[in-house]
């Protein structure tokens, strides 16, 4: 845990994070700005743009992704990838959204989204999946440059209309609770601004 912001392993603070996920709309999710010290987010950030991306098109997006941060040959995104498989981290994250989770069972990816890239309304729901999470790694975006994190409200099973939305600010994670509602999107990168991110699934 020697990467991580100091003050968000604090009791009291994992305890203000504890509710304000329990209390996020419309379903459990949080968001954590400042997550890592500033250095090591520099790392691993000049670690991820070395990574070989591949360009992926479907009807439901289109972006640019590596394979399986497990097999990675950079030490910097191996022990960032190690630190998310930890014991240690595991619990913190249990301890904050109140899930068993698998220790060691996570899938983890870098991704790219460029000008036009997006990513459309789904659930993330797959056997096994619990807490899915985005670090974002994106430099100064505003709303106006899209890659916006959108959440919908649901109903009858269906997503509904969006209820928030995070612009992805460098060095913040956001983590949410996979289920029946999880509807969630990345809308449109509408400027020629890069919006890295490492994200993937707790087991």
């Amino acid at each position: 845990m020697e990467i991580i912001n100091k003050d968000l392993i604090k009791e009291e603070n994992r305890e203000k994070l504890k509710e304000r996920y329990t209390n996020g709309m419309p379903y459990k999710h949080l968001v954590i700005d400042n997550f890592l010290n500033e250095e090591e987010a520099r790392k691993i950030f000049d670690a991820l743009k070395e990574e070989k991306f591949e360009y992926k098109e479907s009807d439901l997006f289109s972006l640019n992704q590596t394979d399986d941060l497990m097999h990675t040959k950079n030490n910097t995104l191996k022990k960032f990838y190690e630190f998310f498989s930890s014991k240690e981290f595991e619990e913190w994250v249990e301890k904050i959204s109140g899930i068993k989770l698998k220790i060691g069972k996570i899938d983890m990816a870098g991704s790219l989204y460029k000008n036009g890239d997006y990513l459309l309304c789904h659930d993330d729901k797959l056997e096994g999946r619990k807490i899915a999470y985005v670090y974002y790694l994106s430099r100064d975006f505003k709303k106006e440059d899209g890659g916006t994190f959108v959440l919908f409200d649901s109903e009858n099973g269906m997503p509904w209309i969006a209820r928030e939305k995070h612009i992805p600010i460098w060095n913040s994670l956001l983590i949410f609770e996979v289920g029946d509602k999880s509807f969630h999107e990345v809308e449109e990168v509408l400027s020629d601004k890069k919006r890295y991110a490492i994200g993937g699934w707790l087991h």
